[in-house]
């Protein structure tokens, strides 16, 4: 599916709070008593959540009609549902949003474990890649090789696409940083984590 805008309800400290966003589209409207929400977080600008279905369309009715039930609880399957989330303070339309499941095999896999561990078994082959996915990036998340883990000072290295190596360092919160962030002293410009490659080196700690 495309991306859905409309006008934010739900807003923390000034601003909009998409993970609140993100569970009114199951929790209330239209949707409200047909979902659950077990447990959701916002990982970024990415939205993951564990979600139980409530209710179903019961067997046709002689006119042909369905009738909604309720879905016994020995019988609810907890799914993934992951949303990218966008927002535009300019626009009146200020918040967006692109809704996936788990089935769709979504590139964005940094579910916390938490989540996964809500997931009821699936046969879905692209829903267990993503969660093995998601899986083996918490493990190296947890890694003291991880990004967020090295101290800073340290010194990474990967070789870009045109075959030369790029040596990063990381910098102290400076500048419009409120955190430490990776630099690159070649150019004197600053290197998004989302842009380092997962094959880094740490040359030095």
């Amino acid at each position: 599916m495309g991306w859905t805008s409309y006008h934010a309800t739900h807003y923390k400290n000034g601003r909009i709070d998409r993970k609140a966003e993100c569970n009114g589209y199951f929790m209330e409207g239209l949707n409200a008593g047909y979902y659950r929400v077990l447990k959701s977080t916002m990982v970024g600008s990415v939205y993951y959540a564990a979600i139980e279905p409530l209710k179903r369309y019961g067997e046709k009715q002689p006119d042909g009609s369905r009738l909604i039930e309720d879905i016994p609880e020995g019988e609810r399957h907890v799914w993934g549902a992951i949303f990218l989330t966008s927002t535009n303070a300019k626009d009146y339309y200020n918040f967006s949003y692109k809704d996936m499941d788990e089935s769709e095999g979504p590139g964005e896999s940094e579910c916390p474990v938490s989540i996964l561990n809500l997931l009821t078994p699936t046969n879905s082959e692209w829903a267990n890649e993503w969660r093995k996915r998601c899986r083996e990036n918490a493990k190296r998340k947890r890694s003291p090789d991880a990004l967020n883990n090295l101290p800073i000072g340290a010194v990474i290295c990967f070789k870009q696409c045109d075959g030369t190596v790029k040596q990063l360092l990381k910098h102290q919160p400076a500048y419009q940083f409120n955190r430490p962030f990776w630099y690159d002293r070649t150019n004197h410009v600053y290197v998004p984590s989302r842009r380092i490659p997962k094959d880094y080196i740490v040359v030095s700690r």
